[in-house]
This record gives structure tokens, C-alpha cells and sequence, in this order.
């Protein structure tokens, strides 16, 4: 395992210095904005705590790691042919697909993509799976193949606990999902069983799978060596293949597997406690104001869906002392989730 040295950590975490013509001021706002900055010491503590929690994982002890089991042992080696669909749900909005592979080419990818409304994310999960098979039923149709045997895969970027390849137990939603009636069961039994209900097209899921795993798998297909898939957008995960004697979960049985696909759900590192120390009232504040308190730490430091929020609760304290808006805070700000993430780059622009 390659680790960076104390002068890259040093260089990858420089700061510009903040440019104001009030040196009192300035300093100030440096002050308040030196606990959001980690150091190089602090930054390889993080990194042991980290690989310490992936080894506990591993191992099935307590860890804020899931370190999940996909049970996929092997990476597309270009010769996988045939017509297949996928579901991509991970947000607000979701895609069904339709591929045709030949000699592990895409050929044919057709592409439609649907929105789920507030309605549907929060309260029972049943409306919501209901929903998705109405959604794939009308695009199989539309597609002229309601009568033909379709392979499904099933990318549900939540966490879940798999127990095979077409398994997924639902741990917890995230983002702005939060449906906890379906909380602990099968999302492929919850989708098979909407889908039968309708009776107007062939599909079987075959397979579930999180968007970093998927990540993981399309790079492979353009690049053999590819070995690790990276989410960082409005959450954030990663996955990575591993020895498969080195994974103490497996169900069933091992059959020869030389290596696997783990999914690390670092998301949720530090959720026991252990990243406490690099904490500040700003993000508590941010979890505070969350779907989903108290867990989910590491995706708050870090995504896309909690940056914005992050930078609000400061510029509303450097308001309140003084620092910023001569005016007074604009009631505006008051509000959470009003500073979206995409204002960052805007303003850095």
C-alpha cells in the first residue's frame, strides 16, 4: 500500500491565505476558520483510525466500516454479450437502461430518466417500489419487449447488508430518502414483488449493487487494472477488490473465489466516535439540521449534499461577530439548506 509522505500530506492540505485590507479582521476570520484546517499529523492519525476501522471491518468486529461483501469475484472481462436493463436509483431523480453488449461493447444504450417526488421519499418505502416497477414497465414497453425474459441489475446506492448477489438488506436510507418501513428487508424482493404485482413484462433482478461498485465495474471495462471505484458527489463511498480469504462474511459458502469486491461504506466513518476530535460546532450544527442525525460523519465532512450547509453555519457566525454583512445577517441565509453546495464553485469561480 503506498502512503504520502509528510510533505505531500504538508503541500495537499495548504490553504491561500485569506486576502482582506483589515489585518484585525482578517485575523479574526483566520482564528474561527483554523479548526476547519487539518494538519499533517492530523491527517495521518485519520488515515491510521481509518485503516484500523477497514481491518476491524474485515474481520466482522465493531467498526464504522461496513466493509460489505458484494459478492461480485470477478471484473467484466470483455466477452460478456446479450441484452440487458439496469435501474440506477441513488437520488432524487433515477434512470432505467437498456444494453446490448457484444464481445463486452456497449453497442445499443437506450436511456430514460424519471424523477421521484418528495412525496414518494419519505414515509412508506411501498409507494416508492411501487413506483419504480411502474417506471420499468413502461419503458420495457415502450421499448416493444414486455414479452421478453429481461436481466435486470439493480444499482441501490443505499447501504445494505448483501447475503448473495441478488440479496440486499436495506441498513438505513440516506440523503433525502427516509422510508423506514422497509428499513431491514430485501430491496430486490421489495422491486420483484411490485413488478409481479403489475404482471405486464418479464424482468428478473439479478443482481444488486451499489453506484461505487458500479463505478468500479465500468472502469474495468476500460482499463483491466482499474481496482478501486470512487463516489464523490452528493454522498460519498468507495469500493475496492480484495483477496477473498482475507473476508471473514460469506453467504453462502466460499466457492474458489480468488478475490471479491468489498464496499468500504465510508460514509459512515467515524459514526462511533472515533473522528470526534476533528469535529467542530459547525458540523454539528450541519447534523443537526440533517435528515438523518447522528450518522453518516464522514459524508457530512466531506459530500456534496453537506458542503453548502457547512459554509452557512459559518457565514452566519462570522456575521453575528461582526466579520461579515454590515447590514446584519439577510434573513435569507436563516434558512437551512439555502446555501447549496454549487455556490462554493461559483464563488471560487
Amino acid at each position: 500500500m503506498m502512503v504520502p509522505t509528510e510533505r505531500a500530506l504538508h503541500e495537499a492540505i495548504q490553504v491561500a491565505p485569506l486576502d482582506l485590507p483589515d489585518d484585525v479582521k482578517r485575523q479574526k476570520i483566520e482564528n474561527l476558520l483554523a479548526q476547519m484546517r487539518l494538519s499533517g499529523a492530523t491527517a495521518r492519525k485519520i488515515q491510521d483510525i481509518f485503516l484500523s476501522e477497514m481491518n476491524k471491518g474485515i474481520h466482522q468486529q465493531d467498526s464504522s466500516l461496513q466493509m460489505e461483501n458484494t459478492y461480485i469475484p470477478e471484473l467484466p472481462d470483455g466477452t460478456e454479450e446479450g441484452l440487458f436493463l439496469a435501474l440506477d436509483l441513488g437520488g432524487t431523480n433515477f434512470r432505467v437502461l437498456l444494453l446490448e453488449l457484444v464481445n463486452g461493447v456497449v453497442v445499443r444504450e437506450d436511456v430514460k430518466k424519471y424523477h421521484i417526488g418528495a412525496h414518494l421519499r419519505v414515509g412508506s418505502g411501498i409507494p416508492l417500489f411501487e413506483y419504480l416497477a411502474e417506471c420499468v414497465s413502461n419503458f420495457v414497453i415502450s421499448e416493444g419487449l414486455q414479452d421478453v425474459e429481461l436481466p435486470l441489475g439493480f444499482t441501490f446506492s443505499f447501504p445494505m447488508i448483501q447475503h448473495s448477489l441478488d440479496v440486499g438488506i436495506l441498513v438505513t436510507w440516506t440523503k433525502s430518502f427516509n422510508c423506514p418501513d422497509v428499513v431491514g428487508k430485501d430491496c430486490v424482493a421489495l422491486l420483484e414483488e411490485a413488478l409481479e404485482r403489475r404482471g405486464d413484462t418479464r424482468v428478473k433482478v439479478v443482481a444488486v449493487l451499489n453506484d461505487t461498485t458500479g463505478t468500479l465495474l465500468q472502469g474495468a471495462t476500460q482499463d483491466p487494472h482499474t481496482a478501486m471505484g470512487l463516489i464523490l458527489g452528493t454522498g460519498s463511498n468507495a469500493c475496492y477488490l480484495e483477496r477473498a480469504d482475507k473476508v471473514e462474511h460469506w453467504e453462502p459458502e466460499r466457492h474458489g473465489e480468488r478475490e471479491v469486491i468489498i464496499d468500504v461504506e465510508w460514509g459512515a466513518f467515524g459514526d462511533n466516535g472515533v473522528l470526534d476530535f476533528i469535529k467542530t460546532d459547525f458540523d454539528r450544527q450541519n447534523d443537526a439540521n440533517s435528515l438523518l442525525v447522528s450518522s453518516f460523519t464522514f459524508e457530512k465532512y466531506i459530500s456534496g449534499k453537506y458542503l453548502g450547509e457547512i459554509v452557512r453555519c459559518i457565514l452566519i457566525k462570522l456575521s453575528k461577530d461582526g466579520l461579515l454583512f454590515a447590514r446584519g445577517t439577510p434573513e435569507s441565509l436563516l434558512v437551512s439548506g439555502c446555501f447549496l453546495t454549487d455556490y462554493i464553485s461559483l464563488i471560487e469561480q
